[in-house]
């Protein structure tokens, strides 16, 4: 995104050195884009995964507020680069599960408890288990509750397993 962080944080290149010299392992790199499904697809195969861990996204909430470019970015970054893994499972690894790495700000910050994915209301003599609202604060936080709906709708109809 050329920003700085807080902390400094070593050039890939340098953190896959330190790896191999603390551990006597490698780890393979390539460099694309999620959203580029061939790319995708292809570093896939290549690995044939048992697991995916997903931390493909564009994960600044001040960052995505800043203006229409910067909303659209996070937008079609995070919530297109999530399905296009999902649709690549589906195709080819429906076996992997999914590690996404989630975040509270799904769920603003409401005066209740927040609960663990789902809340049991009764309303009009009615009784029903639903998903916990969530009320995102960012379009980043928004992009992440695409991405776990997406996450569970897919689960649901695929048979894919995700922990999110």
């Amino acid at each position: 995104l050329g920003i700085e962080t807080l902390t400094p944080i070593a050039p890939i290149q340098q953190r896959i050195q330190r790896w191999r010299d603390l551990a006597g392992k490698s780890i393979d790199l390539l460099m694309g884009d999620i959203n580029n499904y061939s790319f995708l697809i292809h570093s896939l195969r290549q690995f044939q995964p048992d697991s995916i861990v997903h931390f493909g996204e564009q994960r600044s909430a001040p960052f995505s507020m800043i203006d229409r470019e910067h909303a659209v970015l996070t937008q079609s970054n995070n919530v297109m680069g999530n399905l296009n893994i999902l649709y690549a499972m589906r195709e080819e690894f429906p076996d992997a599960h999914l590690v996404k790495l989630g975040t509270m700000g799904e769920y603003g910050t409401p005066d209740i408890d927040i609960e663990e994915g789902y809340i049991t209301i009764e309303h009009n003599g009615r009784k029903d288990t639903v998903p916990y609202p969530k009320q995102p604060g960012s379009f980043y936080h928004l992009s992440k509750v695409h991405d776990s709906h997406n996450i569970h709708f897919a689960c649901k109809i695929w048979g894919l397993r995700a922990t999110d």
